[in-house]
């Protein structure tokens, strides 16, 4: 199938998954996750609709795709209770910027030379930019705490991991730094990740050119 195909399946496919999540967090009253639905089938479209300036590749689509819906999860209770072995919200903060990263990765991949100089520059370019965004994340959830106060999503402000706050968990905060230490685990974990998705994707591109410049045998 042609990839702009691909590509308006995969749009479609999402918004109807958003749309579940809106309808999932009515009914079962974790109403913070339908903002969090509405903003993120808004960012998926003009993601979408600026495909051709932005070089969007169906992997990083579908990536990014795959990591705001680990994010909505937490309407099923993963941010309290991670269905992995480590804390939920490092894994989607890591995860998101790896697809961040992947998405600009694809951006800027035309400008890679064999000036390692040049290359190096332009993956801490990827990796600057992702981590950019990672931080518009962050100022977003704290000006909306500053609005609707705590709670879950992006707009609001959770414990640790986004968890609900209670006057023991806020108490256990406070004797480890407070609001810092959500935070800067959130952007510890999106700096893991953008360097993890600039590195795989440059590793990938190396590997690709290498194996393009080898002749072709019977």
């Amino acid at each position: 199938m042609h990839k702009e195909k691909l590509l308006k399946l995969f749009y479609f496919f999402s918004v109807l998954v958003f749309i579940f999540f809106i309808i999932y967090s009515y009914f079962s009253n974790v109403k913070d996750y339908i903002n969090d639905s509405i903003i993120i089938i808004i960012l998926i479209s003009l993601v979408y609709f600026l495909k051709k300036p932005l070089e969007l590749s169906l992997s990083s689509f579908i990536l990014l795709i795959i990591a705001l819906i680990l994010h909505n999860s937490g309407v099923f209770g993963f941010y309290n209770a991670s269905p992995i072995p480590i804390q939920y919200d490092h894994f989607t903060h890591f995860i998101g910027l790896f697809a961040v990263s992947v998405l600009f990765f694809n951006f800027f991949k035309k400008y890679l030379s064999k000036n390692k100089i040049t290359n190096f520059l332009i993956i801490l370019m990827i990796v600057l930019s992702s981590l950019g965004i990672g931080s518009l994340i962050e100022t977003s959830e704290f000006l909306g705490f500053l609005k609707f106060g705590f709670g879950e999503g992006f707009l609001k402000f959770g414990g640790l991991g986004d968890t609900p706050l209670t006057e023991s968990t806020l108490r256990d905060l406070d004797l480890i730094g407070g609001g810092w230490i959500n935070t800067m685990w959130d952007l510890f974990y999106n700096t893991l990740g953008s360097l993890f998705g600039a590195i795989f994707m440059y590793v990938l591109y190396l590997y690709k050119n290498k194996n393009d410049k080898k002749p072709k045998t019977m």
